[in-house]
């Protein structure tokens, strides 16, 4: 009887916990892309640039450049967009690398799965970095 007791509040407390994590993830807040990035943003040392319109790709490699380039970026607000039916095509696509493992991929309006309002000074320093190389 006591166990049966213990299982429903350990059943409780984990419905809790898992309702506010549910309540965290639907947080239509501004976030930037320093708080998103699945771990620590410093760690990336080589990205992926793809243009949506043409499809050619360019790999950087070298961990100051591309911690300088996230750091121009990482603090940036970004606004949950009202509008979060699928969308078709991209400006560009980023993949984010930590060694030879992919950690994080990003749009300039999708991240994660949820549609952010496009904000120009990321979609500029993209295109700056794209054309430098």
């Amino acid at each position: 009887m006591l166990l049966r007791k213990w299982m429903i509040v350990l059943m409780l407390m984990i419905a809790v916990v898992v309702s506010g994590c549910t309540a965290e993830a639907n947080n239509d807040e501004p976030v930037s892309l320093g708080l998103l990035y699945p771990g620590e943003i410093e760690h990336v040392d080589r990205m992926e640039v793809m243009s949506g319109s043409t499809g050619e790709k360019k790999m950087y490699d070298d961990a100051e450049q591309v911690q300088s380039w996230l750091k121009s970026i990482e603090d940036i607000e970004l606004i949950v967009s009202p509008d979060q039916s699928k969308k078709d095509g991209f400006l560009y696509s980023v993949l984010l690398f930590e060694g030879d493992k992919k950690t994080m991929g990003f749009t300039p309006n999708l991240i994660d799965g949820k549609y952010y309002e496009t904000d120009e000074r990321v979609v500029e320093a993209i295109e700056v970095l794209f054309e430098k190389q």
